[in-house]
Formats: C-alpha cells, sequence, structure tokens
C-alpha cells in the first residue's frame, strides 16, 4: 500500500458549511484516497482560513467566498475555489414580524467584520429597497449565531442574517424565516473548498485526491442522512438531535449531485463589493475558480459511479 501523503485542512467556523468535509473525514474518505488529514480544524472565521491557507497552516480550506475575494482583489493572496460547498442563508426576523414588507423602517443586525454576513445584509438592503421595502437601518450585533438571535429576541434589532443550525433555534423561539438567499442564486455558490493557485500548480495529484475525496464525501452526505445527522451534532456539539436532523432537511435539497463552484454567484457578490472595495470593479470571477478537477471526475465516470452504487 502506497504511503499516505500528510496534508491539513480546516474551516472557518461550526455550522452546516463544513458538514461535508467533516463527513468525508469521519467517513475515512481523505484516507481512502491517500492522504493523510488530521481531523480538520477550526480556523476561527473565514478570514482564518485566508490566513492559513496564505501561511501554509492548512492546504485546503472550507470557508465563505467574500474574505478571499477581498484578499484576492487587492492582491494580498492568490486563492481559488476548487469546489462549491453548503452555505444555505436566511434573513429571520424577530416574534411579531410575519412579512418582509414589516421591515420598512426596521433595523437588521450588522456585525461589522467584513465576512459574509456584512455582505449579505448590505445585499438585501438594497434588494429590499428595489422593491419598495427601504429605510432599513444596519444595527450593530456581536457575531455569533447565539448572540445575533438573543438580539432579535430582546429586539434589539428587528431581522438578521443566519444559517444553520442557528436559525432552526432561532424558528424555535418564534422567530420567522423571511428571505432565502436561494432567491438570488446564492444558496450554494456563497463558498467551498479554497485552495492557494500556486500549491495547487506544484501539487496537482495532491489536489486532484483531495477533491476526489470530498466529491465523494458529498455524495455520502446526501444519500446518508443518519450518518451525517450524526457526523453534524457530534463536530458542532448540537445536544439536540432533531436540530441536527432539521439542518440535514433544510439543506439537503439545494445540494447539487456535482460540487462545481459556480462563478456567476460569485460575481453577483463581487460586483456588489465594488462599490465599498474600488480593487473590485469589472474583475472577472472566473479568474478565481478552477473546476477541472470537478470536471474530470464528471466526465471519467466517478461521479456517475457513486450513484451507480446507491441503486
Amino acid at each position: 500500500m502506497a504511503e499516505l501523503i500528510k496534508i491539513d485542512a480546516g474551516f472557518a467556523t461550526i455550522g452546516q458549511g463544513a458538514g461535508p468535509m467533516m463527513v468525508t473525514w469521519k467517513a475515512g474518505l481523505f484516507k481512502k484516497h491517500g492522504l493523510d488529514v488530521d481531523k480538520p480544524r477550526i480556523m476561527g472565521g473565514a478570514k482564518g482560513v485566508v490566513r492559513g491557507l496564505t501561511t501554509g497552516e492548512i492546504q485546503f480550506g472550507n470557508l465563505a467566498a467574500p474574505a478571499p475575494l477581498r484578499s484576492n482583489v487587492k492582491g494580498e493572496t492568490d486563492l481559488i475555489f476548487l469546489t462549491g460547498g453548503i452555505n444555505q442563508q436566511f434573513v429571520m426576523a424577530r416574534p411579531g414580524i410575519t412579512g418582509r414588507e414589516q421591515l420598512t423602517g426596521k433595523k437588521i443586525g450588522f456585525v461589522g467584520d467584513g465576512g459574509l454576513n456584512d455582505a449579505l445584509v448590505s445585499f438585501i438592503i438594497e434588494k429590499l429597497a428595489a422593491a419598495g421595502i427601504k429605510s432599513i437601518e444596519k444595527k450593530p450585533v456581536s457575531a455569533g449565531g447565539d448572540r445575533q438571535i438573543a438580539a432579535l429576541i430582546s429586539e434589539k434589532c428587528d431581522a438578521i442574517v443566519i444559517t444553520p443550525p442557528e436559525s432552526i433555534d432561532a424558528e424555535r423561539k418564534g422567530c420567522k424565516y423571511l428571505v432565502d438567499f436561494a432567491e438570488h442564486g446564492l444558496n450554494y455558490a456563497l463558498g467551498g473548498i479554497a485552495a492557494r493557485r500556486d500549491y495547487v500548480e506544484r501539487n496537482p495529484e495532491i489536489a486532484r485526491n483531495f477533491i476526489k475525496a470530498y466529491v465523494e464525501g458529498m455524495h455520502r452526505y446526501r444519500t446518508d442522512r443518519d450518518f451525517t445527522v450524526n457526523v453534524q451534532a457530534e463536530y458542532s456539539g448540537i445536544a439536540d438531535r432533531t436540530v441536527a436532523e432539521e439542518t440535514y432537511d433544510l439543506t439537503r435539497p439545494g445540494m447539487p449531485p456535482v460540487p462545481y463552484p459556480v462563478a456567476a454567484s460569485l460575481q453577483v457578490l463581487l460586483d456588489f463589493m465594488s462599490k465599498e472595495v474600488p480593487e473590485a470593479k469589472n474583475v472577472d470571477a472566473r479568474r478565481f475558480v478552477d473546476d477541472h478537477f470537478i470536471r474530470e471526475l464528471e466526465d471519467n465516470g466517478f461521479i456517475a459511479s457513486l450513484n451507480d452504487s446507491k441503486k
């Protein structure tokens, strides 16, 4: 048996987005495809993943798109997305607000760290204004799902951008879903697996095997509910299994069978980002995507074979 190649991987924060990577690791699929990957580490947010990739602390990272896109256009890094990933986001309102039209003149929570939350808050304020729902004010709130929910329940703000599993908890406390960012084509394409371009160019076989394992892991995620729920509950520290089950059931329908990075959706973010980051103006998002490993797996029948194995 060939010796396994040691690499390190990480993800931004605990939540639904890291699910496929953790399923891949827990199922032993990295090892199956020749890689020795320790338990993927929490990097303390998307900026932490960018930093870890840049310094070489990790070779592959799961993260949301704004931080690496901003870093790329500023010339600080050269990171590329190799896959898409789960990143289902919603606008939820405090108890008492049941429709998005009620947000006129209200306050929406704003973390202010330059991450995905901030980008989506600004994005949805503009979209709602275009629909006649105007004068929505950004209200500073602390980062973290629990803190944001507390701000919502206490009426410090009237709405927040939130993701499962925290959104499940918020709904149980009487909060309402108002907007699913899937309406804007952003439920799947807000992030994924990224790496340094130069690392991928120097180590194409490692990258190929990592993506092959990850694609198989995403297939396991999509087709093995019990296993995925167990992994989600374990790594997220979810004590109530029903929360993990609802998280799975909420996110599973939006997962495509072939996890391509979606340049068109990254372009939406880049174009919107250009209003605050001049360097992003007229930048083509395709510069930051390398989907040829995914295409290989589709063209050579590997992905089809995963589907056939379940028949």
